[in-house]
């Protein structure tokens, strides 16, 4: 059955007219999906564009240039291998699974079209039930909510209350909303919350729907997120947009069992990292398209409050952009007055890596991993990545690492990193490093299984342009 959703974007919520975005079902009545704007790239703030929709079966999409003519036209990521016609200003194309993707206009990446085009889902709950919270919404102006005394009688009502932010611009007086345990939240589509939510020793906690978080309103200094996890577990978030929070999208912290999935997020200034993890255990995150001015994925050990190991990372079927700084950035942070920490069984499978520009020469590398504060780093795979051309950095990068900036001491240990079907299609990039640092702290047993690199294998490391130190151990190519 063929199918499409599209959710209207209120007044009050920031819009973006360099596109006009049309839908239909396969041979059916076009829908208009209006657009919202983004910003992106710290280094120089630029305004992009974002739509969305759902749909089943087959849709058909219509974009028209309204600032530009499309002499070149790139749909990525690349390997989804989305088939196009150009006509006159407008690009047309067919959809069969749900994607989420850059359409870039004659090599502008920073003045896109982000289009996100998920499944249609099933919302499961009665708006007139008594365990609800129904925040009306208004498509014509924003709606002001004091969210202390909904955060209050949520925890009244008990496991299975719902809170529901309908269609239209949502404003929290209180700039967050506290989330007790055994909570839903459903953004619905067209709300834009003008706020964050936090959970703080509570579980079984649900944030979900297709709405948009937008933090676009506060000011850089308040280090607000979208979502902050605090000793929560048994957590699930899912289907929403986040845009330009003034800090992490998404921040764990003593976590565990935790899922992220479909999750959309945009950032644009500094700090503002994708989905950090800290002291955290059992996670999984998929299906998400980050592009975020700092790190797009970073996973550390004990930091401020958050004390402990980290394990159990997945992160899979995912698209990575980072405007600043890493893609992926591993073991940082850790308890450096004691032993360090512990940062094991970590694995990215099947991603995609559309940017990567960093203009600080030592936090280089699409792939990191620098073990600082005498932690120890073992057992992370990275398997089918695709690293697109990117701007300014490495490959990767894997050091034991002294940063006296963040590290009151050195990591131990980096040991067990596997690399498997990784390609990378691009020029002019740094030399990815592999180092320890000191006879005691070393890299071991790094092994690379079909590195493809500008459609070649990868047999040796001065092949691959890579810089391999005096204190590793055991790097071998197959």
């Amino acid at each position: 059955m063929n199918r499409v959703i599209a959710y209207p974007v209120p007044s009050g919520a920031v819009k973006k007219e360099d596109f006009q975005v049309r839908v239909r079902e396969k041979d059916g009545i076009w829908k208009k999906i209006d657009t919202y704007m983004v910003k992106v790239d710290m280094h120089e703030v630029r305004e992009a564009s974002m739509a969305y929709f759902d749909f089943t079966g087959v849709a058909e999409c219509e974009i028209t240039c309204l600032k530009m003519q499309p002499k070149q036209v790139m749909i990525r990521p690349l390997s989804i291998g989305i088939s196009y016609s150009i006509s006159n200003n407008k690009i047309l194309f067919s959809l069969t699974n749900p994607v989420n993707l850059s359409i870039e206009i004659n090599g502008n990446r920073f003045h896109n079209l982000h289009l996100f085009a998920g499944n249609i889902e099933s919302k499961l709950f009665d708006l007139n039930a008594e365990n609800i919270i129904v925040m009306e919404g208004n498509l014509n102006e924003i709606t002001n909510h004091q969210m202390e005394p909904v955060s209050k009688k949520l925890q009244e009502m008990g496991q299975g209350a719902v809170l529901y932010f309908g269609p239209g611009v949502h404003y929290m007086n209180e700039k967050f909303c506290n989330l007790p345990s055994n909570t839903r939240v459903y953004i619905d589509g067209g709300a834009v919350v003008m706020g964050s939510f936090i959970v703080i020793n509570g579980q079984y906690v649900t944030i979900e729907g297709r709405g948009v978080i937008y933090l676009g309103h506060v000011e850089k200094s308040t280090y607000l997120r979208g979502v902050e996890l605090d000793h929560a577990k048994h957590i699930m978030i899912s289907g929403i947009t986040i845009i330009n929070p003034a800090h992490y999208s998404i921040l764990m912290g003593s976590c565990h069992d935790v899922m992220v999935d479909n999750v959309k997020a945009f950032s644009c200034v500094g700090w503002s990292d994708g989905i950090d993890m800290m002291a955290c255990d059992n996670i999984l995150i998929q299906n998400v398209f980050l592009r975020n001015s700092d790190d797009c994925i970073a996973i550390y050990g004990m930091r401020g409050k958050f004390e402990g190991d980290t394990h159990n990372i997945q992160v899979s079927n995912s698209v990575l952009w980072a405007d600043v700084a890493h893609p992926v950035n591993i073991g940082t942070h850790g308890d450096s007055e004691n032993n360090g920490n512990i940062i094991s069984k970590l694995l990215f499978n099947n991603i995609d890596i559309l940017e990567h520009h960093e203009p600080q020469d030592d936090y280089l590398g699409c792939m990191t991993i620098n073990a600082g504060d005498k932690n120890i780093v073992r057992d992370v795979t990275f398997q089918n990545i695709r690293v697109e051309q990117f701007e300014r950095g490495k490959l990767l990068d894997l050091q034991v690492k002294h940063n006296p900036k963040y590290n009151p001491a050195p990591g131990q240990k980096i040991e067990d990193i596997t690399f498997s079907n990784i390609t990378y299609n691009g020029y002019g990039e740094h030399t990815s490093c592999i180092n320890g640092f000191d006879p005691t702290r070393l890299v071991e047993n790094v092994h690379f299984k079909k590195l493809m690199i500008n459609g070649e294998y990868i047999k040796t490391a001065e092949q691959g342009n890579i810089e391999i130190g005096e204190f590793t151990g055991n790097i071998k190519f197959s």
